[in-house]
């Protein structure tokens, strides 16, 4: 795929930082595998600076602050804004699960633009709360999207595929257009690499994908080097164990706690700055 340049900046879709890894739900089939990895949270100031690196080259149409659930994130408000303060677009979106968004301050909907909502069908948001965020999003402008996700998709085989099966899902999968991501001073072209990097290690089996996939954003040459990645035709090396979007769907379910590791069990609250 092609991308258009415009004043020296690539035009993407979207951009995203997970400023959390850990989720307040265990959900089966997590995309970012959130319920089998140990708590994260970025530090503001390492946003601050990928954010201003990336904004050399990038411009994104929507840059989304996610996770994990984001709202666990003890300073958020700091995440908005220095999302906001870097110039890497005009629209500051939030993903979450809605559940801590009761408790939400009204900073928080004062810094952004967009506010998603998946509403899981195994963890359904009660309507009052629902009510009360539309209320909270049209008093300050915020584009709300509510997403009610009954199914997730597989995306973890059961074993590493083979060259020419990740291929075919790479040359498939529309995560490498839509769901870029910056994450410890690199670009990825989809935010799969630093979680199923971290999925393996936790399992005992030592690899580098995430540093085989990523683009460094410091460095000269950064617009070509991002072009050059965003062009290309060859899978990523996460592409082996990741099945994009080729896998089979499945209803949307948690897992039992016993199920998780206790590096993947997490609390179910969070105090935000306010």
């Amino acid at each position: 795929m092609a991308f258009a340049v415009s004043r020296g900046r690539i035009l993407t879709w979207a951009l995203e930082a997970h400023v959390t890894d850990h989720c307040n739900l265990r959900c089966a089939h997590c995309c970012t595998l959130s319920p089998h990895l140990g708590p994260r949270v970025l530090d503001p100031a390492e946003l601050e600076r990928d954010l201003r690196a990336a904004a050399r080259a990038l411009r994104p149409a929507v840059f989304k602050l996610t996770g994990g659930e984001p709202l666990l994130h003890p300073d958020i408000l700091a995440c908005v804004r220095v999302a906001r303060a870097s110039g890497i677009s005009d629209q500051i979106s939030l993903t979450t699960n809605g559940l801590l968004l009761g408790g939400a301050p009204e900073a928080l909907f004062e810094g952004l633009d967009r506010l998603t909502v998946s509403d899981y069908s195994s963890a359904p948001l009660p309507e009052r709360l629902l009510l009360t965020v539309r209320e909270r999003c049209a008093r300050h402008g915020v584009h709300l999207t509510v997403k009610r996700i009954d199914r997730f998709q597989r995306m973890d085989p059961e074993t590493a595929l083979s060259e020419a099966e990740a291929h075919d899902v790479h040359s498939s999968c529309w995560l490498k257009v839509r769901c870029h991501m910056i994450r410890d001073g690199r670009f990825y072209a989809c935010t799969r690499p630093p979680h199923i990097e971290a999925r393996l290690r936790s399992l005992g089996r030592h690899t580098a994908l995430a540093e085989a996939d990523g683009v460094e954003l410091g460095g000269p040459f950064l617009l070509r080097r991002l072009l050059g990645y965003l062009e290309s035709d060859e899978p990523l090396a996460s592409c082996r164990h990741c099945l994009g979007t080729s896998g089979a769907w499945d209803g949307h379910r948690q897992l039992a706690r016993a199920a998780v590791p206790p590096a993947g069990r997490h609390v179910t609250t969070a105090r935000m700055a306010r």
